[in-house]
């Protein structure tokens, strides 16, 4: 797959998880629980590695469509360069999860022989921290559940410094907005160098924007 084609896939794969109507955080139902939900554990923890790995330090989003190929993208630090971050962002080349229909060995097969199209790009220290601290209060509120509900197809899952936040798509309020955010950062690690400043402006604002939105709403 092209990167440019590939990039294109894993924004609009992104960018479909935000097309629901606007709603106050306080309408929002808890969509999203802590950790993964029943059955989806071993899936969702190797594609996460094939996709760039996880990290203690830093946030993801790794989406498991029901159809189509997985998609993560990864805010980190720089192995052994402290104030230094880096965004990742994966596409696999082919689907992951495949069912095996054959009737002699029916079942789940997990598909990680493969290649995935990553691209990176460097985070300015002050950004980074940001985003840290904008992802911890959206996923310390109330649109998070105490446990991943139970899901039927596509599976969304945040990560914030090793924790993990999973389930339905969010269609409005604060995680709906970080969707936005990833997006973003999406576009970022496939930028070329003379458009980074721009991706960093272009987060900043999106971070205003979720500010100004949610400042008032203890919800």
């Amino acid at each position: 797959m092209k990167p440019v084609a590939s990039a294109r896939l894993l924004l609009a794969t992104l960018l479909a998880l935000t097309t629901a109507p606007v709603l106050a955080a306080s309408q929002c139902a808890a969509v999203v629980g802590e950790g993964w939900p029943p059955a989806v554990a071993n899936y969702g923890d190797a594609a996460a590695q094939l996709l760039g790995g996880v990290t203690e330090e830093g946030l993801s989003l790794l989406s498991l469509p029901a159809r189509g190929p997985e998609s993560q993208v990864q805010l980190r630090r720089e192995p052994g360069q402290a104030g230094q971050w880096v965004v990742v962002a994966g596409l696999a080349d082919k689907r992951i999860y495949s069912w095996n229909s054959g009737s002699s060995r029916a079942g789940v097969n997990l598909r990680l022989d493969q290649q995935p199209e990553l691209a990176q790009a460097p985070v300015p220290d002050a950004l980074a921290q940001r985003l840290l601290q904008v992802w911890a209060a959206a996923l310390a509120s109330s649109e998070v559940a105490p446990r991943a509900p139970v899901t039927d197809g596509e599976v969304v899952s945040f990560t914030l410094n090793g924790a993990r936040y999973s389930g339905l798509r969010p269609g409005c309020g604060r995680l709906e907005a970080l969707l936005d955010q990833a997006a973003l950062l999406v576009e970022l690690a496939h930028s070329k160098d003379k458009k980074h400043e721009k991706r960093y402006a272009d987060i900043e604002r999106a971070l205003d924007k979720m500010h100004d939105r949610f400042s008032g709403d203890a919800g």
